[in-house]
């Protein structure tokens, strides 16, 4: 039997008519009150120790809560309060006033009305649990664990008077300094571990063990320094425990009090003081590290408590856009308390009532205020949604280690539990907006007109398939020349960009191979002509003599043709486009080697790379539109047949985003011919073209849309 159970069975059912208050109810006297200004207004903190509830009232409501004093009527309220402030009120108006405060448990209560409160607020907790299946939040599930109180007082007196004052203050900042220092000349250390460290998927059992504890550890000294602050300035705290926000296990303190019994500045600082303890600890991490040797167990210990408590967490904690101690922190900034729940609640208001028009209250806030309610809200909301989105797709990863593509059913039941009461409160607000609109809604010309222009909109194929796809400008024909024997460059007579003529010599070779071979085939010629010459006066050996010539004739043609491959020449008219030609200089080459590039500039063609992911959208014989950069012209011509298989694209093409999660598609090419004015393009250009397809509608687009992606994960 819980907690709950034990008393719905020991308290009484008393009837309310019996203990119903023959006079109006009293102030608590245990209340701790604070006046201060919020949105430029004066207001009254009040702080109610018994039920952790904390209401800002404006004066006058605070002057009249005050005369409840449980022996005046209603009627004698009512004419103490028109002597005090001249503004008349009814006696009604007073008894509307204390049951609206009542309803919070505002007033002081004996033990026999706590006990009827009690039965009354657990009656109305089975209530709502009848009326909603769960009252499972995914965003923000608290544990509560104990009354840290008297543990904080000792604390408080122990080490208090050390820690809060202006030389400790110093001291800190100092090392918070050093910290800077090191982590700006580590960061290439830092910076890539940061994120391996917080990579469960390659952490042994032992290091996720070790990384909880830590963990822990962390957060009971982060929130113990919130609640130690909040009592060294005044304040009470009694409440302590472990919550999950958005599925991130987190420690938890009420220093509500804090916010009644302390200052400005000093609310401030309880809100910081749990990431200055742990920038302390992170500090004194820092040098524990830098002065011990790589190895040992305090070494590395240290770098992980630095991993831990440094630049990410902070990051994290000050991030104002969930409620964390940054939200807090930058709430108190601003003066606005409940910052993310009335923002909320003035955008929806504001947005239902201007743009979808219906008749509902939008709360009042002033011109400064409200461009922050709507740029917070906004901010706020979209960073909350993406949080759970993220989770979504994180579970989905895991599912699909066990369940592959059918991993999205667990994945969008989960996303169906955590977005349920905002899918709950998306059916209110339709439901709201077909009573008010649709329901009343009458059939007029105009009306009806613009019904017709929408499925036109809608249905009428007027929207142009229009792909992304990249050009490169290339030769139509390029001419290769390449060293036709073995041997050392040792003249180029033209630069990159030269015209040149068929045949003209461009560079040089030396060869001493065919310097020796072109002398040892003189040698043979010119003996084996003395041998003819002999034979012939001699009458015998004439047939071997001639052979022999003929051998040496052909040496020696031989011979020439490698001398002549010394001199190389252009093969086709063209200009050269090698960059850099000079380089080749004292190069040693072997036969075949390409040496020079030349090609003929007014023959080009823009190789297109067509995404992969496209290729279903677009036809043969499409337009397409080449945007040369920085050129306000265009090229254009018809997509032709596509050549080959997928090809990556080539470098330098598009900047390298440098994300190792964008990886560039394969791409399919194809060939453009390219008629433009001398000079507007030149080879080597590259760009970004676009292909237009048939014209489709927008329902049509979207079907799509659905059926690429149903067929993605189910075949």
């Amino acid at each position: 039997m819980n907690l709950s159970e034990a008393l719905d069975a020991a308290l009484p059912e008393i009837p309310r008519t019996r203990l119903s208050r023959k006079n109006p109810p009293r102030v608590d006297p245990d209340l701790i009150i604070r006046e201060d200004v919020t949105d430029g207004e004066p207001i009254v903190s009040v702080y109610q120790r018994s039920t952790a509830n904390l209401l800002r009232l404006k004066p006058t409501q605070w002057q009249l809560a005050q005369l409840f004093d449980g022996m005046r009527s209603y009627e004698e309220i009512a004419a103490a309060f028109e002597a005090e402030t001249g503004i008349p009120l009814s006696p009604e108006e007073v008894r509307t006033f204390a049951e609206n405060m009542d309803e919070g448990g505002f007033w002081y209560q004996n033990p026999q009305e706590k006990n009827i409160a009690m039965n009354e607020k657990l009656a109305a907790q089975r209530s709502r649990r009848a009326q909603s299946h769960s009252s499972f939040n995914v965003a923000h599930i608290s544990f509560s664990a104990w009354d840290p109180d008297r543990y904080l007082t000792r604390l408080d007196e122990k080490v208090g008077k050390y820690v809060y004052n202006r030389w400790m203050v110093l001291a800190a900042v100092l090392l918070f300094l050093f910290e800077a220092v090191v982590f700006t000349a580590k960061w290439n250390v830092f910076g890539p571990d940061i994120p391996i460290y917080y990579d469960f998927s390659k952490k042994t059992f032992s290091d996720l063990v070790e990384f909880w504890l830590l963990l822990f550890a962390i957060g009971f000294v982060h929130e113990s320094a919130h609640g130690l602050t909040c009592k060294h300035y005044g304040g009470e705290v009694h409440n302590m425990g472990l919550m999950f926000l958005y599925f991130t296990p987190c420690f938890f303190v009420d220093v509500t009090e804090s916010w009644v019994s302390a200052s400005r500045m000093q609310r401030m600082a309880t809100i910081i003081a749990g990431i200055w303890v742990e920038m302390i600890l992170c500090g004194a991490a820092t040098i524990v590290w830098t002065n011990t040797q790589p190895g040992g167990w305090a070494h590395d210990f240290c770098y992980k408590l630095i991993l831990l408590t440094g630049l990410a967490v902070v990051v994290i904690n000050l991030n104002p856009l969930i409620k964390l101690d940054g939200y807090y922190l930058f709430a108190e900034w601003v003066r606005v308390p409940d910052l993310k729940e009335r923002s909320t609640t003035f955008l929806t208001g504001w947005v239902q009532r201007h743009i979808f028009r219906l008749p509902v209250d939008v709360p009042v806030v002033s011109r400064r205020r409200a461009p922050l309610f709507f740029f917070y809200a906004l901010a706020s909301g979209l960073y909350s949604y993406l949080l759970l989105l993220v989770f979504i797709r994180f579970s989905y990863n895991v599912f699909s280690h066990w369940f592959a593509e059918l991993a999205l059913v667990p994945a969008a039941l989960l996303g169906f539990v955590m977005f349920r009461s905002r899918l709950r409160s998306l059916r209110s607000f339709a439901r709201d907006f077909y009573r008010t609109k649709i329901a009343a809604f009458r059939l007029t010309p105009s009306r009806a007109a613009l019904a017709v222009a929408l499925l036109a909109l809608l249905f009428v194929p007027i929207v142009r398939e229009r792909e992304n796809a990249y050009f490169v400008i290339e030769p139509r024909e390029t001419h290769q020349v390449h060293a036709g024997v073995p041997g050392k460059v040792v003249a180029v007579y033209v630069k990159e960009g030269d015209p040149v003529r068929s045949g003209q010599v461009i560079a040089r070779l030396q060869s001493m191979n065919a310097a020796s071979a072109s002398e040892e085939a003189a040698s043979l010629v010119a003996s084996s002509q003395a041998r003819v010459v002999n034979a012939e006066l001699e009458h015998s050996g004439l047939g071997g003599a001639l052979a022999a010539q003929q051998a040496a004739r052909d040496s020696s043609a031989t011979a020439r043709e490698e001398g002549a491959h010394l001199a190389v020449v252009a093969p086709a008219a063209g200009v050269v486009a090698t960059e850099d030609p000079q380089s080749l200089l004292n190069r040693d080459v072997t036969t075949g080697e390409p040496l020079l590039t030349i090609v003929d500039p007014t023959q080009l063609v823009a190789r297109l790379f067509v995404p992969v992911s496209e290729m279903d959208r677009v036809r043969v014989g499409d337009s397409v539109s080449l945007q040369l950069p920085f050129q306000f012209s265009e090229i254009h011509g018809l997509l032709g047949t596509m050549e080959g298989s997928a090809v990556p694209l080539p470098a330098g093409v598009i900047a390298n985003e440098g994300y190792k999660g964008i990886a560039l598609p394969a791409f399919y090419t194809t060939r453009i011919p390219v008629e433009a004015k001398e000079g507007e393009v030149r080879p080597g250009l590259s760009g970004e073209a676009k292909i237009f397809g048939a014209r489709h509608s927008l329902a049509y687009r979207l079907a799509i849309l659905f059926a690429n992606v149903v067929r993605t994960h189910f075949w």
